[in-house]
């Protein structure tokens, strides 16, 4: 694999430390189709210090349309999204830098295989097509994300995973290499309509301009509003993760 040969010399610095929190609404709106909105906001610590809450990161509007093929299969489509990216601060100058405004195309297609009972290896591989504002050059990614998930009951999950990030045009040969995560999650339906997932991701950046890498700690939460066509509406839980 390609990412095996990328040099991973570190910068000697602590890790950054981060927070992610997205709300996500979901409507069923087929028997095979489904339809999400999501609002996402990320959020970073600052200069020489480790609140994660400390410095605005990233917000995102996106938009999603999923498939379910099958019980192992869904392909996904997010025909629209918006991000305004701050700059990871490592100095002082980052605090007053303006945000950096991308549209962005995606297309992915999850897997996923009981090796035993209870216990699923997933897949999961994805294009994005990455549209920034100003002279910056548009940028086409690729990502794949491989890990396993216990379902415990169907109303809570845990897995892992690990997802390289690879940048295939738009940049040089250096910065072939974009990021990878490490995660570890639980996903838990609270009640019907309301699933909540939280976890913690360690990631290895190489940002554009950046000779050297970052590392990061993150902690995420997500919530899931599910909302059916018909209330009352039984329909069999989908266990493939989006990303």
């Amino acid at each position: 694999m390609p990412w095996l040969f990328i040099n991973t010399e570190f910068q000697a610095q602590q890790p950054h430390q981060n927070a992610w929190m997205r709300a996500t609404l979901s409507y069923d709106a087929g028997s095979k189709i489904k339809i999400d909105g999501e609002f996402q906001h990320r959020r970073q610590s600052g200069f020489e210090n480790k609140e994660c809450l400390d410095q605005e990161l990233m917000y995102t509007l996106r938009s999603w349309v999923h498939y379910q093929h099958n019980e192992s299969v869904k392909f996904s489509v997010s025909p629209l999204a918006y991000f305004s990216h701050h700059r990871i601060i490592q100095q002082e100058a980052d605090f007053s830098s303006d945000p950096i405004r991308e549209m962005r195309i995606s297309a992915a297609v999850d897997l996923q295989h009981e090796i035993f009972t209870k216990f699923f290896l997933t897949d999961r591989n994805a294009m994005e097509y990455r549209i920034f504002q100003g002279s910056a050059n548009n940028i086409t990614r690729m990502r794949n994300r491989l890990g396993i998930r216990y379902d415990f009951i169907p109303r809570l999950k845990a897995g892992i995973y690990e997802e390289f990030f690879v940048n295939l045009s738009g940049t040089s040969t250096y910065y072939f290499f974009d990021h990878k995560r490490n995660v570890v999650f639980l996903d838990y339906t609270l009640v019907p309509g309301l699933k909540v997932e939280t976890g913690y991701a360690y990631i290895v950046r190489l940002p554009p301009g950046n000779l050297k890498k970052i590392k990061e700690n993150n902690l995420y939460l997500n919530l899931t509003f599910q909302f059916h066509r018909h209330r009352g509406q039984n329909r069999k839980s989908n266990h493939l993760q989006r990303g």
